[in-house]
């Protein structure tokens, strides 16, 4: 019941055993064999489906459905989106049977982790990151931030970055103001793929998210792309995606002084 747990099944080896999923661009093309839902689905299409065991991702919003389906046996379970990538794997590589290649899969990523760590030690200072999504809020249709109690956040604290929008209160994705932005004063912008066009591009998206042009990263003109998957999930992409960013925000936050 959540996209990025779908991504660490694909990673452990069992993506093909996925019957039902979420709609979610970033896998446009991948899991044809699985049915797509885009609201919470209903017990019957999950009885329709064949399900036999049910992950859910979001405490608030999956429990509802994860009681009912017990009460017909189906088996299910809670893998908090919010745990880190680590836990998430070798939790959900407990549940199919593929522990051992959990275990593989979290070494890898700890080995990008630990590797971003070294290249962002030696920084002067942690640069301000504001991710900015085009879909943050659901089907609002308004430009949003990611704040506390997202994937990304993780993400941007392990690549040696503050996340803007964590400094500023906000919780989740919430909606951006000119003033809002203008005060988090980001000097990094950090953008999903597939969500960039809808903001502007690399060119446009200075304008088209309000208060961004007056900022430090429209200035020096800091903008981050990572894939879709790796911003949104921090799931099985976690280790590259840190690197990638801490690569990055090192450029961003200079060497110290010897």
């Amino acid at each position: 019941m959540d996209p990025g747990h779908a991504e660490i099944l694909e990673a452990l080896g069992v993506g093909d055993e996925l019957v039902l999923m979420p709609t979610d661009p970033a896998f446009r093309t991948a899991f044809p064999h699985a049915a797509r839902y885009r609201r919470l689905p209903t017990l019957e299409g999950i009885l329709a489906a064949g399900t036999t065991l049910i992950i859910g991702g979001n405490p608030g919003r999956d429990l509802s459905i994860l009681e009912r389906a017990g009460s017909l046996d189906i088996e299910n379970h809670m893998v908090s989106r919010e745990l880190p990538a680590t836990t998430r794997i070798q939790q959900i590589a407990k549940l199919v049977g593929r522990q051992a290649e959990g275990e593989k899969l979290v070494t890898r990523i700890e080995a990008r982790y630990a590797e971003a760590s070294r290249i962002v030690a030696p920084i002067d200072h942690s640069p301000t990151v504001l991710q900015v999504s085009s879909s943050g809020a659901g089907t609002t249709g308004a430009v949003t931030a990611a704040g506390r109690s997202t994937a990304v956040n993780g993400l941007i604290e392990r690549a040696g970055g503050i996340n803007a929008g964590a400094e500023a209160g906000l919780e989740r994705y919430q909606s951006l103001t000119a003033e809002g932005v203008i005060g988090m004063a980001p000097e990094v912008v950090l953008v999903s793929d597939l969500e960039l066009p809808a903001l502007g591009g690399p060119n446009g998206i200075w304008q088209q998210v309000p208060g961004l042009a007056n900022t430090p990263a429209a200035r020096d003109r800091q903008l981050v792309v990572l894939p879709h998957a790796a911003v949104k999930f921090d799931a099985a992409q976690s280790g590259e995606a840190t690197l990638a960013l801490a690569r990055a925000l090192a450029d961003v936050g200079g060497k110290r002084s010897p």
